[in-house]
């Protein structure tokens, strides 16, 4: 069944959509929220260009001295720090708003739904957020809120429940140490974020020194993610941590705690984290002793560590590399986050290309219809993929945009893709740049397949007709099941169609621009491109029709109504 509006008997009813085989009662996402998460994307954008430009005076002498790219990197680590200590907790999240800095930070986890949702669930320091997620998290205006200066009450909640100041320009001149726990001796060590010998914890070269004489281990990242790995496998199965990261979601998008505990029980059997020594009858100290054994066998070594995980489910290729993306850092959060935020940034700068972050741009007017049609064809995309079980849709710029608003409701996103698609569609962290191209060659041609209009109207070309392909579209020709209609998107809507490709992993080999065509967007300059590592066709210098176009019957009228919901 194709993903249309269904025409309304009464102008007053709200626009409704065929996903799949069910009927929503109204769209999934509203302009309104659109609106309000493109004012927080400006918010955000705004706070980068203070940081990166070092236009805020309170910025720290040593920080002003860095280059803006290791400036921002400093920046993010401090925010993800006070992410950390305040675990977003209920008393707060409830009543009040975070700090511009963590609500960034908790956005970009919000826009990996599948880990962000088996965090909620397998972290004890997120169980609170758990029940927020679907009354909560899907209700804050997040617009409203980014316009409005902070109260007093919510500064001072922020600072007795953190001990942290709540803006985070003030916060910076506190926030100098990172507390971490010594992986062998477990003693309490604070290292500096930024050092002179660029060894600070939120610096490449990390590493610090235990200070108990009788341990001295040169701690670093590596060592602080064995730590993480073993204290989570050894975790005890009565508590709530009772498998491990990244193995609840699989590829299929399906939640499936069974397979999750059974690759636990791989592990904790296998030759390589088995017990090999007599138990204590004190469960902590017999814990303590598994970890020490589990840690002492792989010498605290990250690389031993990915081998022996590995050889340990040797015949499960995708949960091996799940949950070792999950155990790269110390972070107690399954993805790293820093990288989640910078990718972020990416996309919102090309959403800032496009002009749709400048205030004003979708308060009345033809430019509405951007925000209307981007709408539709999200619903369109959900269509699509419950339609194709098997494939990796790749958004463009606009579904993508509808798509991170979607996801910012929290759990209410998860209960809509299990309801209209019967999985979780991810939004993954990152995709190797030649799975991420045939994917998005995938989905234009389902998307022809099922709508009859071009997936991509930006200019790109279109993956090849195969001669399948070719011979049902001019079946299609001659036996009339094209439907006509007389709309177009906006001519400000064309460079939206492009892909979003912010979670590309380039590959090298391929050169700077990668697999996706020749260059260029005329609004970006060859130096976005080399950084983004993309280039891209000419622009269309036309609106492109969206006829014939079964998705988009009975547009005309009802979907006025969805600016107002």
């Amino acid at each position: 069944m194709r993903s249309h509006v269904i025409k309304q008997t009464s102008r007053r009813q709200m626009p409704r959509f065929e996903i799949g085989s069910q009927r929503t009662p109204g769209p999934l996402v509203s302009i309104a929220q659109v609106k309000g998460h493109l004012r927080l994307l400006r918010t955000f954008h705004n706070l980068r260009v203070i940081v990166e430009e070092c236009k805020d005076r309170r910025i720290p002498a040593f920080a002003a001295q860095m280059d803006r790219d290791s400036r921002w990197m400093w920046f993010i680590t401090l925010a993800i720090d006070s992410l950390c200590n305040s675990c977003l907790s209920e008393k707060f999240i409830s009543k009040q708003f975070p700090p511009i800095d963590v609500w960034m930070v908790w956005h970009a986890y919000l826009l990996n739904p599948c880990w962000y949702e088996e965090d909620c669930e397998r972290l004890l320091i997120l169980q609170q957020l758990r029940l927020l997620n679907m009354f909560v998290v899907a209700s804050i205006n997040v617009g409203k809120l980014t316009k409005n200066q902070p109260s007093t009450s919510r500064i001072t909640a922020w600072h007795k429940q953190t001990g942290s100041l709540f803006d985070p320009f003030d916060a910076m001149g506190e926030l100098t140490h990172k507390q971490m726990e010594c992986p062998r001796c477990r003693t309490r060590v604070f290292v500096p974020f930024v050092n002179d010998n660029g060894t600070g914890y939120s610096e490449q070269q990390f590493s610090a020194m235990c200070p108990l004489p009788g341990c001295r281990l040169k701690i670093t990242k590596g060592n602080l993610a064995v730590a993480k790995f073993v204290r989570d496998l050894t975790e005890s199965e009565d508590g709530s941590e009772n498998y491990m990261a990244g193995s609840l979601f699989f590829g299929n998008g399906k939640r499936d705690p069974r397979r999750a505990k059974a690759i636990k029980d791989q592990l904790t059997q296998s030759s390589q984290f088995c017990r090999k020594s007599p138990q204590s009858s004190n469960q902590r100290i017999a814990r303590l002793d598994w970890e020490k054994e589990i840690k002492e066998s792989i010498g605290y070594s990250w690389p031993l560590l990915k081998d022996a995980i590995a050889i340990a489910l040797r015949d499960q290729p995708e949960a091996t590399t799940k949950i070792l993306s999950a155990y790269e850092d110390d972070s107690p959060f399954s993805i790293n986050l820093i990288s989640a935020v910078l990718r972020q940034g990416i996309f919102t700068k090309r959403i800032d290309e496009l002009g749709w972050l400048r205030p004003g741009t979708f308060k009345e007017g033809d430019k509405m219809q951007l925000l209307e049609h981007a709408l539709l064809r999200y619903h369109c995309f959900l269509d699509l993929a419950a339609a194709s079980p098997n494939l990796m849709p790749v958004p463009t710029l606009d579904i993508d945009l509808i798509w991170h608003s979607h996801q910012l409701m929290g759990g209410k996103y998860g209960v809509d893709c299990d309801i209209y698609i019967g999985r979780r569609v991810d939004h993954p962290l990152t995709t190797e740049e030649a799975i991420l191209s045939t994917a998005l060659d995938d989905t234009c041609r389902a998307w022809q397949s099922r709508f009859h209009v071009p997936y991509m109207q930006c200019g790109c070309p279109a993956p090849d007709e195969t001669v399948f392909e070719r011979l049902i579209r001019i079946f299609r020709q001659y036996t009339g099941t094209r439907t006509c209609l007389q709309t177009s998107l906006h001519p400000d809507h064309l460079p939206a169609t492009h892909p979003s490709l912010h979670n590309a992993v380039l590959d090298p080999e391929r050169g700077a621009f990668g697999s996706f065509g020749k260059p260029a967007h005329p609004q970006r300059d060859e130096k976005d491109l080399l950084e983004e590592g993309f280039v891209y066709d000419k622009m269309a210098q036309g609106p492109v029709p969206l006829s014939p176009a079964p998705p988009y019957v009975g547009y005309g009228s009802d979907i006025r109504f969805m600016r107002d919901i």
